[in-house]
């Protein structure tokens, strides 16, 4: 903790004369692990004079704007002091565990108990006057997001009162612009997906907060495929599998894996009809459907760029594991997905057939085959090909066009295959015509 209580002496000798590490970082503290944010309140007039003391940038609008900055090298968060002093300033916040403070002696400041709280792993709404769900009612997704993030029981005084504020107050719910809900969702998942999205169901949350997969409730599918019921409940079963991955190889691609598994059949709903020869309902197109919910989603909850569009693009392939598998679609997944995308596919795939009561022994099939197909591929000089587009075409005297992307897509197979060892290999095989489409 002394590198963070150093972060305060920092500040002083900066010109910022009272400040005080708050919320997470002193909880974590108390809980023997290592934070993740930084947060520090600070007894300035502005933000303005904050950014001009340490540098930084303000993110959000006054009076409720925060300064983003680094001190000694760790990203910091730094706001104002509310209230008048730090006691009226915990007194604000929403739970006692995070109700916490530490000045620069390494003194805690816990007004609420909150010490003990976190102690005894109980998540606890800070007494006041007023609900503190009517400053933000944020706050009811975070205290679900933190009894999985932490692996907290709530305290059965909160679990009612939150129960009862979000009753009397959907509506208000769901208003809330979905950034601000974004990263609560993100946390939630990317820890304990089953358990975070039981304790919504548990809290009726989905309706207000994620109508994306409470449409999924009651669109029946057929009892052949999917003897567990509904595509919520088989959300459900997915998102169980998802967890029991993430618990046994954490640290992964654990995000990615536990967005996809919620919104994997999120298309369902609107490409449910009955199928033509058989009758009963199909979901024909819903990946591609999928994958547009899921981006829209991801962006409307401030989710970087670059994890919702993975997420998506796993959630459009999500079926292909478990067709019929290739050389060919190892060579095209992994061109279109690279390898470590690809692996987390297979991870999504198999929670898929689990969780509808499958065995997953095809998609476990279809990854050795994969397997095999990216090894003789990284012998290929570490997955660069032999021979390039200009090589195709000086060789075989053709010009640029589709047709030397196929031929490469051919290669690309044959090498897949084991066919080929080596440059001299691809070669005598492009010259002797193999790959003329």
């Amino acid at each position: 903790m002394e590198q963070f209580i150093d972060v305060l002496r920092e500040l002083k000798r900066g010109g910022i004369e009272n400040s005080w590490l708050v919320g997470g970082v002193v909880r974590d503290f108390l809980l023997g692990r290592e934070p993740s944010d930084v947060d520090v309140v600070c007894e300035e007039a502005s933000a303005e004079t904050v950014v001009a003391k340490l540098g930084g940038v303000m993110v959000g609008k006054p009076p409720f704007c925060t300064v983003s900055t680094a001190v000694l090298g760790i990203p910091v968060e730094v706001a104002l002091l509310t209230g008048g002093s730090i006691q009226k300033d915990l007194a604000r916040r929403d739970f006692t565990v995070n109700a916490l403070a530490m000045d620069c002696g390494g003194s805690v400041i816990d007004p609420f108990s909150g010490a003990r709280d976190v102690r005894n792993h109980v998540l606890r709404l800070v007494p006041a006057a007023a609900s503190p769900y009517d400053a933000d009612s944020v706050r009811v997704v975070r205290l679900l997001r933190l009894a999985c993030s932490l692996g907290f029981s709530i305290d059965p005084d909160t679990e009612s009162v939150t129960k009862k504020f979000i009753s009397e107050r959907g509506a208000e719910l769901a208003a809330v612009p979905k950034e601000r809900y974004g990263k609560e969702f993100v946390k939630g998942f990317a820890s304990r997906p089953y358990d975070f999205l039981t304790l919504l169901e548990d809290y009726s949350l989905l309706p207000t907060t994620l109508p994306e997969v409470e449409t999924m409730r009651g669109v029946e599918q057929p009892l052949a495929f999917h003897p567990e019921g509904d595509v919520l409940k088989h959300t459900f079963r997915v998102l169980a599998e998802a967890q029991k991955t993430i618990e046994d190889h954490p640290g992964g691609q654990d995000v990615l894996l536990a967005l996809s598994a919620l919104f994997h059949d999120v298309g369902k709903p609107q490409t449910a009809r009955p199928h033509p020869k058989y009758g009963h309902t199909c979901f024909f197109g819903h990946e591609e459907v999928g994958e547009r919910l899921t981006l829209d989603t991801l962006n409307a909850w401030a989710v970087p760029a670059k994890t919702a569009s993975r997420a998506a693009a796993l959630v459009r392939h999500h079926m292909i594991p478990g067709g019929n598998f290739t050389e060919r679609t190892g060579v095209k997944l992994l061109r279109r997905l690279g390898e470590e995308l690809t692996e987390t596919l297979f991870d999504l795939a198999l929670c898929d057939a689990k969780g509808a009561t499958g065995t997953g022994e095809n998609i476990m099939a279809a990854r050795n085959l994969f397997f095999q197909v990216r090894d003789n591929l990284c012998r290929a000089a570490s997955f660069k090909r032999w021979l390039n587009g200009r090589d195709v075409m000086e060789t075989l005297g053709i010009p640029p066009g589709p047709q030397v992307g196929r031929i490469l897509e051919e290669l690309d197979v044959a090498v897949g295959k084991g066919e080929l060892n080596s440059r001299e290999e691809a070669i005598v095989w492009l010259t002797k015509g193999h790959a003329r489409l």
